[in-house]
């Protein structure tokens, strides 16, 4: 998370708790939705090609 914030693609804030310490909360960025939208794109055809290729190995 420290390295996705320094990227700019996450932002933190911090809340009060009832029940212990303060707690950190994460949000995406304009820039990590693109930074994710870009990943998924990439990611899915790489999935496919080793789903085929699990598949074939069976």
């Amino acid at each position: 998370m420290s390295r996705l914030r320094r990227l700019g693609w996450v932002e933190t804030t911090w809340q009060e708790s009832t029940s212990g310490p303060p707690r950190r909360y994460y949000e995406l960025t304009a820039d990590g939705r693109y930074a994710l939208e870009q990943f998924t794109r990439a990611w899915e055809p790489f999935r496919q090609d080793v789903d085929t290729v699990l598949a074939e190995s069976r």
